[in-house]
């Protein structure tokens, strides 16, 4: 009972430890993060339909490695595969700094995707690092460490770029890529691995790796859960053109509501720091009245108050400071929950795998939207938003339709 206790709890240290790692990733390359669409289009001179095509390549790398991803941390460990996204998304950034050509950056930017995509599988760590009552409020507390101290860095990004964008973009890039394989090596040393406690637990991965089953048998049954696939497709839906870490956001920050980088990094610092401290609290909130209803009230949330910000007068930080908070606060409501109940409908033994998975779907059903944002925002500026308003409610009210049975309804309100 001892040994239990103490294995639980250097297991529950690793919301501090992979907390504290990402914080530290973030806040280097939060500094330009948001810049870099501005930076395709002055220094570059590329309009957005090609800016949104290497945001395209950018998220097609994340939908592709999640799931192999994730079955990788199944079999190897899932520290194994965290540290090699960090080495991944370290040389992508590395790359951005000692790049002149506009073709080596629209490679280097997709591969930090891949390194994103490796790096969902901290997800899975948290939620087996847990008990499944607290696992809402544990993915608060990551989300919560991971963001607070980002939101400094795209005010002091906006600051040094209205100096001179030429000479402080790769430092800027230089600085992020360090901070990364920092938060990297902190991750090898003092992370700890989850995977031999779900053997001990269960004995279930031990079984199964007697069987020669396929990467593409063990996908397979992913079908057959509900909820998973519930999850997949709604989000699928919800995740199509705009979010608040959108490349649309920055131009249209500048070329419609005509901030300058300073007025811009206090905008996507009010963004990242929204970003840090909510979901401490709403990651209790899914604890405490259930998965369902709090993504529903995120997406309701979201899908109306997009427009204070979209019909900020010209000029006028405070109207679109005032947008872009509540916009965020719902938009980030339903992070806690969304994963806390993926990890809630999955089984250890292929946890890694399924959720994995939900990132890559969810994520490659996006992919030619992505573009389509770029073509719409080419048309008439507010169009991305409009379409991503629509969709919001259509995949709140499919999320409801596909769960009509009053069974279903009880089951996923109380997960």
């Amino acid at each position: 009972m001892v040994a239990t206790t103490s294995l639980d709890s250097r297991l529950e240290r690793n919301v501090l430890v992979l907390g504290i790692s990402s914080m530290v990733a973030t806040f280097g390359a939060y500094t330009w993060t948001y810049f870099l669409p501005l930076y395709f289009s002055k220094v570059f001179n590329a309009s957005a339909p090609i800016i949104g095509l290497v945001y395209t390549a950018w998220l097609v790398m994340i939908g592709l490695g999640a799931a192999p991803a994730g079955a990788l941390a199944d079999k190897y460990g899932r520290k194994m595969i965290i540290v090699l996204a960090g080495l991944i998304s370290s040389l992508g950034v590395f790359l951005l700094a000692f790049s002149h050509s506009f073709l080596l950056d629209a490679v280097a930017f997709p591969l930090t995707g891949l390194g994103t995509s490796f790096l969902s599988v901290q997800n899975v760590m948290i939620a087996e690092s847990v008990e499944a009552k607290k696992r809402g409020s544990a993915f608060g507390k990551f989300l919560t460490l991971s963001y607070a101290l980002r939101s400094f860095s795209p005010f002091i990004g906006g600051v040094l770029l209205s100096r001179s964008e030429s000479y402080f973009f790769p430092l800027l890039f230089l600085f992020g890529g360090a901070l990364a394989g920092i938060s990297t090596i902190v991750r090898l040393f003092f992370a700890r691995e989850t995977l031999p406690k779900l053997r001990d637990e269960t004995s279930l991965l031990l079984t199964d790796q007697k069987k020669s089953s396929s990467y593409f048998q063990s996908i397979s049954k992913i079908f057959t859960n509900r909820i998973l696939l519930t999850l997949i497709l709604v989000y699928s839906l919800y995740n199509l053109l705009v979010d608040q870490g959108s490349y649309i956001l920055p131009l249209y920050g500048q070329y419609q509501l005509n901030l300058n980088p300073e007025t811009l990094g206090i905008l996507f610092g009010v963004i990242t720091a929204i970003s840090g401290f909510a979901p401490l609290y709403f990651g209790r909130l899914s604890d405490k009245i259930g998965r369902l209803k709090t993504i529903a009230l995120s997406w309701i949330g979201e899908s109306s108050t997009i427009f204070i910000f979209v019909f900020a007068p010209r000029g006028d930080l405070i109207v679109a400071l005032i947008g872009i908070a509540i916009w965020s606060t719902f938009g980030v409501m339903d992070a806690p929950a969304v994963n806390a109940w993926l990890a809630d409908a999955t089984d250890a033994k292929g946890r890694g795998l399924s959720m994995g998975s939900f990132y890559s779907a969810s994520f490659l059903v996006a992919v030619p939207f992505f573009s389509v944002a770029g073509f719409l925002y080419a048309i008439d500026p507010k169009f991305p938003f409009y379409a991503n308003s629509i969709i919001g409610v259509l995949a709140l009210v499919l999320l409801i339709g596909l769960t009509r049975s009053k069974s279903d309804r009880e089951t996923l309100v109380k997960n």
